[in-house]
């Protein structure tokens, strides 16, 4: 039954106010109430220091611009303070029901967000102080156990690490993170056809490699399988395996194709705390995408070790070669490639990732070597 105080009884009485507005501004309070009850608000601030032994411009300089997101953002980026980026998240879980809905806003705001390039247009290299990192709209379609659609834009089904400063073991990205695509805008149809098999397929805006939100004509198909491998099978049983892809992207005014291909694979091991990842990522181009025609080839090793309830090791090796455009560089054309990472993880202060880590890249052709040490601080809320 609808409950009115003496006051609301009053004037409804009095003919001040009708009974129905009031129980409709009531139901609308109480679904603003249920709204704001499912909505959550999380967060983080990223602050880091890198201090680079060599800027590199000596005979054979590398530009900055070419080095991995998450290393320095300009020249003057090479040694200095740097508050990477205010991170804000806005969601509503999707519910169990057989229609059920959800939606996630995120921002980014600092110095790091211009990396992301989420404007809608041919250069989506180019972006702002403030950027759109993800914004979708969860939808369930009830066939068989659910099918799940993700419509906005969202993140790719490519690669190991992410643009989140919370989400990765390291501070500084691998070089395939730079080679792949990162945001898609269209829609991601994923299905669980059992506990241990999973499928995604979906469509995007072409365009940008970077983002693919671009409104061209043609458009990105997506795609990914995820498998756990059964018990009997030993040594292998519990083990994910991974495929992702990203078929037929465009650059702006160009008929030249690329096709990304990642491939991953975590492998239990038997000491208790230490955890591998191997990683393998394929760009393939046209032989008509002009001078730099060729492939990129990357394959990392990620390792993990929880020395106890507070530190964590943490060590990448990275290997392959890159040809991402016609710049002799990390990041541009370079073969032989080799990275090394390691850095160490102490949970000192509560809601607060504190590391540092320590970095060499090295390549063939004379190639400038350069290593960095950074100390990364990131509060989650």
């Amino acid at each position: 039954m609808m409950k009115m105080n003496k006051w609301t009884m009053a004037l409804a009485a009095a003919g001040v106010v009708s009974l129905s507005s009031v129980a409709q501004a009531q139901e609308a309070a109480s679904g603003a109430e249920a709204l704001a009850a499912s909505t959550t608000l999380s967060g983080y601030v990223s602050t880091s220091y890198t201090m680079n032994e060599s800027d590199s411009r000596g005979a054979n300089p590398v530009p900055a611009n070419s080095l991995p997101q998450g290393y320095f953002r300009s020249d003057q980026d090479l040694n200095k303070f740097s508050t990477d980026v205010f991170s804000l998240t806005l969601a509503s879980a999707q519910g169990a029901g057989e229609y059920a809905t959800g939606y996630t806003v995120q921002l980014w705001a600092g110095d790091a967000a211009n990396e992301i390039g989420t404007n809608d247009g041919d250069n989506a290299n180019v972006g702002g102080t403030v950027e759109l990192m993800q914004a979708n709209i969860d939808l369930r379609l009830p066939l068989g156990t659910g099918l799940n659609l993700k419509v906005g834009t969202f993140g790719t089904t490519v690669g190991a690490e992410t643009y989140d400063y919370n989400s990765n073991a390291f501070f500084t990205r691998s070089f395939a993170f730079n080679a792949e695509p990162t945001h898609h805008t269209g829609v991601l149809a994923s299905y669980q056809v059992n506990d241990s098999l999973s499928v995604a397929v979906g469509a995007a805006n072409d365009g940008s490699a970077a983002t693919n939100s671009s409104n061209q004509g043609g458009k990105t198909l997506l795609g990914s399988v995820s498998y756990t491998l059964p018990d009997s099978l030993g040594p292998l049983g519990g083990a994910d395996l991974y495929y992702g892809t990203v078929q037929g992207v465009q650059a702006a005014g160009s008929d030249d194709e690329t096709d990304y291909h990642y491939f991953s694979a975590s492998v239990p091991l038997p000491v208790e705390g230490l955890s591998y990842m191997l990683a393998w990522d394929v760009v393939e181009k046209d032989a008509g995408v002009g001078v730099n025609d060729g492939d990129t080839n990357l394959v990392g090793h990620y390792l993990s070790y929880a020395v106890n309830d507070k530190l964590t090791a943490n060590l990448r090796y990275e290997t392959g070669n890159i040809n991402t455009n016609n710049t002799a560089g990390f990041g541009g054309n370079a073969d032989g490639v080799e990275s090394l990472t390691i850095g160490l993880d102490y949970a000192l202060w509560e809601n607060v990732t504190s590391r540092i880590e320590w970095r060499e890249d090295s390549a063939d052709g004379g190639i400038t070597d350069q290593e960095v040490v950074a100390v990364n601080l990131v509060y989650s809320f």
